[in-house]
Order: structure tokens, then C-alpha cells, then sequence
């Protein structure tokens, strides 16, 4: 019994042991990199990414990505692997606070099973490395012909939100209606102001003109002040009639009276045209 005690008490004191020297080397790591010697601190809190420890291994996750760039990020791609779903959220977490694109694919991988905290995770860091992981899944929501990945890609683009606006709008063109429709129909789900933008800078391409006009009236008054802002500079210039009238025609549609100032300016521009659109818009907020 007291042989059996004191073996107990052994592997305790090696357990905090090892804890304590994991501790203590990762102290020394971050004043390291207090001290500006990212490559050195780098190095030796990489040991303690696959760490028996998960307290160790999560507390090495953060130095690393506090230490951050693109070295940091290639060290914390195997820890997207971790068994342990609080480390393995904080690796996605640094990676997306670097920034590191070259993880975009294996986090867009990741996504389709995702769920909870660690669907969150994914969704922030691929906003915040931006374009390449953006463009990619939502390149990998319009080429799959899988029904169940296309809805688990959809509701990632829901969680990311609307940056993915960007990229849906790019493949539109080149496309009719009917292929566009159920991307299109995405784009104009996320009801913001960001959104609206995005797709009025589509509103000159012919292919989809139609489309984008649809999309910003369904936006309802999201889309007010946007399209004010584009068809405010073009009062009384010349150019082409037909994004004028396309945004003259989506005023009237959304019937917002705040259009009405600038609508009665539109209605006495010389291209008949544009000032009998103005004024059908007009009529139709007004009500007569």
C-alpha cells in the first residue's frame, strides 16, 4: 500500500514536471519575442505544438500566432488536425489573424463538417484572409453537383457573410438567367448595404444588368442610399441612358421617398428618356 502510494505520487511530480519545464520553455519563447527575436521564440515554441499537454499545446497555438507570419501559419497547419477541439479552434483562429492563405483550402475542407464554435472560427478566419479563401469556396459551392455539399458550402457563405458578395458576383456573367438564378438568389440574401454596392458595379454589364436591378429592389432599403450615391454624380452628365435609367427604375421600385429630391432633379434632364423614367419613379413612390 505505501509502495503503491508512493508510485502515485511519482508520476505526479513527473507530470508537473513536465508541465512545469513545457511552461517555463514557452515563458522563455515569449519573452524572446517580447524582445524581438521572433525567429529564436519561433523555434522553440513550435516543440510545444504537439505537446501531450493540451493546455500546452493551446498556450504554444497563441505564441505561435501572436509571433504570427507566414512561418507561423505553415507550423499551425497540422494543429487544424488536433484531437482537441479548443486547440484546434485556436489554430484556426491564429491562422485567420495571420492571414494565411495557403491554409484557405484545408479550412474551406474543413467547413463541410463544421458546426458550433468551430464553423465560427472557420467563417472569421476565412474573412479575414480575404480573396483566396472566399473565391474558393464559393468557386466550390457553384462547381459541385452534390446537393448535400452544396447546401453545407451555402450555409458557410452564410456564416462568412457579406464579403462572399464579391466573389458570388464574379460568376455571374457569361451565364443565363436560369444557370445564375440560385447564386443569384444568395447574393441578394445577405441584406446589407455592403451587398448593394457590390452588385451595382455589375449594373453596366448587359448580361446581368437585369438581374442586379432585381436583386437591389429585393434588397429593399438597403439598397436606397447605394443607388443614390451612384446616380447622384451622373445628374444632368452625359453618359450611357441605360445604367441611368436601370437606377432610376430601381428607385421608383424600392418607392422610398428619400429618392424624391434627387428623382425631381433626373426628371429635367434634357435625354427624354431619363426624365420620363424620373418621372414614372416619381409616380410611383408618390402613389399618383
Amino acid at each position: 500500500m505505501k509502495k503503491s502510494t508512493i508510485s502515485r505520487l511519482m508520476v505526479l511530480l513527473v507530470g508537473f514536471v513536465f508541465l512545469f519545464t513545457g511552461c517555463s520553455s514557452l515563458d522563455k519563447a515569449r519573452s524572446l519575442h517580447n524582445d524581438g527575436k521572433d525567429r529564436e521564440a519561433l523555434k522553440m515554441a513550435a516543440k510545444y505544438l504537439e505537446d501531450s499537454d493540451e493546455k500546452v499545446r493551446l498556450e504554444a497555438v497563441n505564441l505561435v500566432g501572436e509571433i504570427g507570419g507566414d512561418e507561423a501559419g505553415r507550423l499551425l497547419m497540422p494543429v487544424l488536425n488536433d484531437e482537441d477541439i479548443e486547440v484546434k479552434n485556436a489554430a484556426i483562429r491564429n491562422i485567420g489573424k495571420i492571414g494565411y492563405a495557403p491554409a484557405s483550402k484545408k479550412l474551406v475542407d474543413l467547413s463541410l463538417t463544421a458546426d458550433g464554435e468551430t464553423l465560427e472560427e472557420i467563417a472569421e478566419a476565412i474573412r479575414n484572409i480575404g480573396a483566396p479563401a472566399i473565391d474558393l469556396l464559393v468557386k466550390r459551392f457553384t462547381k459541385t453537383t452534390d446537393p448535400h455539399k452544396k447546401k453545407a458550402y451555402k450555409r458557410v457563405m452564410f456564416e462568412v457573410g457579406p464579403s462572399v458578395a464579391t466573389a458570388i458576383s464574379k460568376t455571374l456573367a457569361g451565364k443565363s438567367y436560369f444557370e445564375n438564378q440560385a447564386t443569384f438568389e444568395l447574393l441578394v440574401s445577405f441584406k446589407n448595404p455592403m451587398v448593394a454596392t457590390w452588385m451595382l458595379k455589375e449594373i453596366q454589364n448587359e448580361e446581368v444588368a437585369d438581374m442586379v436591378v432585381e436583386g437591389l429592389v429585393k434588397l429593399g432599403k438597403n439598397a436606397v442610399i447605394p443607388v443614390m450615391e451612384m446616380l447622384t454624380p451622373l445628374v444632368g452628365k452625359p453618359g450611357d441612358p441605360s445604367t441611368k435609367e436601370r437606377l432610376i427604375r430601381t428607385l421608383g421600385d424600392l418607392k422610398d421617398p428619400r429618392a424624391v429630391p434627387l428623382l425631381e432633379k433626373m426628371s429635367k434632364d434634357d435625354n427624354e428618356r431619363i426624365s420620363n423614367a424620373a418621372e414614372f419613379s416619381l409616380r410611383k413612390i408618390r402613389g399618383f
